[in-house]
């Protein structure tokens, strides 16, 4: 930005610098790369040489193993200050003598290598072999620095910051004095240019400085001037008659406007009369018109709402109809929704989503007309209640009639044919006294399923009296009660920390009775029951299911009993439902009927699930807070 702001004349002068650098950084960095690459090869080939001719000199040494003649050959290297050690080795690889003698074998190599000789970081160093004709007597091994390089690379680099720095002053130098043929008759131009925007003056002329490029400017900047000077005094002209023109075009804009405010006060009166919720909306959902009677039903100012986009009145809207219903307006469709509920007022419409177009039939606005239906709503809704209800009076009165046909009069069949059998028997009292146990056993069966169907009739809704109960409280009572069954069974109870839930006590004691003892009896090793319990959060609710409002407390009961498949999972809870027929476990199959009846009655919810071998886990879905009727 600060570049883009500088006058034209730093601007070359930076163009030439930076050019006339650049080439010259490049040059010197091309030649010093090239000195880099020829002086590394002329020292490799060097001591490649030197390393040849003490290897030659080294041959009698090795064939006579003569180490003391062996030294002097490598002392020769003494000559070379660069060479920071040597050695020879015999053909089986160990050193026969080093140069200079006072370094430690381990400086050495401990492996002779590939011939030939490499660069490694700070220096060269390589392998020779030590030949006798076609026989390899030894290998010789060099070791040199290459400061010499290091020395030629730093004379290079003065060299070339020499010649960067007087070359920059010189190309200054001449930038500075090359450039003013191009700066001064655009700079002249300029200055004219300013003359005329601080004067205003339009009868100033730019001289022209030659035929080049900007003598051509200059030409074209005189037309133009020519041409707003014409326009000037055509404006001028102008101006003496339009501020009349504009007087009677005024007067007459008043006149219409006038009439359009007339109409608009006669439409919103008719819409404000209107006791449907009507509001308009431009393209991007701006409200532009609401009725009073959406004013009040939003009890929001019409003044707060026109210009204002709904989603940022009421946001709450965003993956709502509404919102989808006004987007397929937009699109041209007429939109009826018979039944919406408006998660503001909290109140169910009849609404009407209508695209307004204009001539070529393009929607310019949208009128939403929403009809209050709310109170015929809620009548469908006490209407489905109640036929719910009606349903589910069916449902109990079904299964009572199966129980009378079925379940009560199994038992009264038996009495009946053991009784006469009996009669039959009465010669033989032990035959006699057999079936007279049987009747007995019958009988009791039948008072069992008499005192359950009791039971499950008296858990009716209309019993809603609630208080706070502590569920540890329940949990301890009932242990007390099992005591006996939990000793026989060795059974091991373990339990988190129970909330304080508000409902009917005898209720909730009830249900953790049944369950505790489901899990007692059905069990062929000794039992295990866990029971916890955690407030579900959103996901948790999503993932159970459970599409009830509100929080929610979640117990659960955990067994390691006999289980049972988990297809029958949604059988367990119906009244004389049992999913194991064994006589070992015997039961009415009235126990878990009644724990959904008390879990409906407290509002919540109740879930199974089961493993045939791996036990039953039972969930209890209730409230966080009840209100007692």
């Amino acid at each position: 930005m600060k570049f883009r702001n500088t006058s034209i004349e730093i601007k070359l002068r930076r163009v030439l610098l930076l050019t006339s650098s650049v080439v010259l950084f490049l040059t010197c960095v091309a030649y010093f790369t090239y000195e880099l690459i020829t002086f590394r090869d002329t020292i490799r080939d060097n001591l490649s040489v030197q390393g040849e001719i003490i290897a030659a000199n080294s041959t009698a040494a090795l064939a006579f193993e003569d180490k003391e003649y062996a030294v002097e050959v490598l002392n020769a290297l003494k000559a070379e200050p660069h060479i920071v050690a040597a050695c020879i080795y015999d053909k089986e690889g160990a050193i026969f003598s080093k140069f200079p003698d006072s370094l430690d074998d381990k400086q050495f190599p401990s492996k002779i290598q590939k011939d030939g000789y490499q660069f490694t970081g700070s220096h060269i160093e390589g392998f020779t072999p030590i030949m006798q004709g076609d026989s390899r007597m030894g290998t010789l091994y060099v070791k040199s620095d290459i400061k010499a390089l290091y020395a030629r690379l730093r004379l290079y680099g003065l060299i070339a910051f020499l010649v960067i720095t007087v070359s920059f002053l010189l190309a200054y130098l001449f930038s500075n004095f090359l450039q003013k043929s191009i700066t001064k008759p655009i700079l002249d131009l300029a200055g004219t240019a300013k003359i005329i925007s601080a004067e205003r003056d339009y009868s100033v002329r730019a001289v022209r400085p030659g035929d080049d490029e900007v003598g051509l400017l200059t030409d074209a900047f005189n037309q133009m001037l020519d041409q707003i000077q014409t326009q000037n005094r055509e404006i001028i002209a102008l101006n003496q008659t339009l501020e009349q023109r504009i007087k009677e075009r005024t007067a007459e804009l008043e006149k219409t406007n006038e009439k359009l405010k007339q109409q608009n006060e006669f439409v919103e009166t008719i819409i404000d009369s209107s006791i449907d919720l009507i509001a308009v909306f431009d393209l991007d959902l701006n409200y532009l018109i609401l009725n009073k009677h959406a004013e009040k039903a939003y009890n929001i100012k019409k003044e707060a709402l026109v210009g204002k986009n709904v989603l940022s009145i009421f946001p709450d809207i965003k993956d709502s109809d509404m919102l989808r219903d006004l987007k397929k307006a937009l699109d041209g469709e007429i939109v009826h929704n018979t039944n919406y509920t408006l998660p503001v007022l909290n109140k169910y419409f009849e609404t009407y989503y209508v695209p307004i177009k204009d001539n070529d039939n393009t929607v310019r606005r949208i009128l939403m007309v929403a009809h209050d239906i709310t109170a015929i709503m809620e009548a469908n809704q006490n209407l489905q209640l109640l036929n719910e209800e009606l349903e589910k009076s069916n449902q109990s009165l079904e299964q009572f009639a199966y129980i009378t046909s079925h379940d009560l009069q199994e038992p009264l069949r038996k009495i009946q044919i053991f009784s006469e059998m009996s009669e039959n028997s009465l010669d033989d009292p032990a035959v006699t006294k057999s079936y007279l146990g049987k009747i007995n056993s019958s009988a009791h069966r039948l008072s069992q399923l008499i005192r359950a169907i009791l039971n499950y009739s008296r858990l009716s809704k209309s019993d809603t009296h609630t208080e706070e109960v502590d569920l540890n409280k329940i949990l301890e009572n009932i242990k007390i009660d099992l005591e006996l069954l939990i000793a026989e069974k060795n059974a091991v109870i373990q339990s988190g920390d129970l909330p304080v839930v508000r409902g009917i006590p005898l209720q909730l004691n009830q249900l953790f009775f049944n369950l505790l003892t489901n899990s007692l009896k059905f069990c062929e090793k000794q039992p295990f029951i866990h029971i916890s319990c955690n407030i579900l959060t959103g996901k948790e609710k999503e993932l159970s299911e459970l599409h009830i409002p509100g929080s929610h407390f979640r117990l659960s009961f955990t067994d390691n009993g006999i289980g049972f498949e988990q297809q029958y999972a949604g059988k367990v809870f119906d009244i004389f439902q049992r999913v194991h027929n064994n006589v070992r476990y015997s039961g009415t199959g009235i126990g878990l009927a009644l724990c959904k009846k008390i879990v409906d009655n407290h509002h919540g919810k109740i879930t199974v699930t089961s493993s045939p071998g791996e036990g039953t886990t039972f969930f209890i879905y209730l409230p966080c807070t009840m209100i007692s009727s």
